[in-house]
């Protein structure tokens, strides 16, 4: 047996695939052209596979799975495979998208007016979607930044997820609210606590904790089974963005903007920003603020 394959972390260990990863997704375009390749995935974060070309047998504990193509796949993350293959004219393409749970709450908070949780109980670690034309035309719209070797630019990945979430979501697909429910249902916290999360601005872990009614050890651990990340990386990169936001579109200066966004120290704001988008607050301002650039 062939060591495990850890996904999306060992990506790059991977022969024929190409793929570009944001905070907290990834997206990646797979191919094969030798159907008897099998290899055992431990999949860390959920996947998407939706096969252009041939077809996919995937085998979990629970069942085997085929999807052909054109079709779509949701396995929640956790999950130990094997698959098999089948080349379609010689070749299998296929499409693989993880994303975290921090990535589906915020968009989850984003559409809260129209999900639908409230249906019977059934586990979905596992679904499958045949036959939306919808989807394969989402899909299909990836193929020339793979084909041009251009990159795919963050949020043009998010806005994709974000376009197949809101299609499932209007046709109220079954399958995928019951993956909704199932994952939601493992969390501490409910969903209308988790939205506040995004919406209200802490002060810090603490005023967090507090909110939560749990004491900062307890509530730093199940945050982080939620989002993926301690909550005071989660509420330093939410300010960050809050920032990088104000910076492009308000006319405040950096001082006003830090100050704004909770940082405590100008002077750390200045240093993080800079390590996170490789320049300086005031250079990232004059290079997008329309307000500065009209005075350049």
């Amino acid at each position: 047996m062939n060591e495990v394959i850890n996904l999306p972390q060992d990506l790059a260990k991977l022969k024929n695939i190409k793929y570009k990863s944001t905070n907290y997704c990834t997206f990646a375009r797979y191919t094969q052209t030798n159907s008897s390749h099998t290899q055992l995935v431990n999949v860390q974060n959920h996947l998407l596979t939706f096969v252009k070309k041939g077809y996919k047998i995937l085998h979990t504990p629970y069942n085997d799975f085929k999807i052909d193509s054109y079709e779509t796949l949701f396995l929640k993350s956790g999950n130990y495979t094997l698959s098999n293959i089948g080349l379609e004219n010689g070749i299998y393409e296929a499409y693989l998208f993880f994303f975290d749970n921090n990535f589906l709450i915020n968009l989850a908070n984003k559409y809260k007016d129209i999900i639908n949780l409230n249906q019977k109980d059934f586990k979905s670690e596992i679904f499958s979607i045949k036959n939306d034309n919808v989807l394969k035309a989402i899909f299909d719209s990836f193929i020339p930044h793979f084909d041009e070797n251009t990159q795919i630019l963050n949020p043009i990945i998010n806005l994709k997820f974000e376009e197949i979430f809101l299609h499932l979501l209007l046709n109220n697909n079954t399958a995928f609210n019951g993956f909704l429910k199932d994952l939601f249902k493992e969390f501490s916290f409910d969903l209308s606590e988790l939205f506040v999360y995004y919406e209200k601005d802490f002060l810090n872990v603490l005023d967090m904790a507090n909110y939560a009614k749990m004491d900062i050890y307890t509530f730093s651990k199940e945050f982080k089974k939620c989002f993926g990340v301690s909550p005071k990386k989660w509420l330093d990169e939410k300010r960050m963005q809050k920032a990088k936001f104000l910076l492009e579109f308000s006319k405040k200066n950096i001082n006003e903007i830090a100050i704004e966004c909770g940082f405590s120290s100008i002077a750390w704001f200045i240093k993080r920003f800079n390590e996170i988008f490789k320049q300086t607050p005031k250079q990232y301002q004059k290079s997008k603020n329309l307000y500065f650039l009209s005075k350049n």
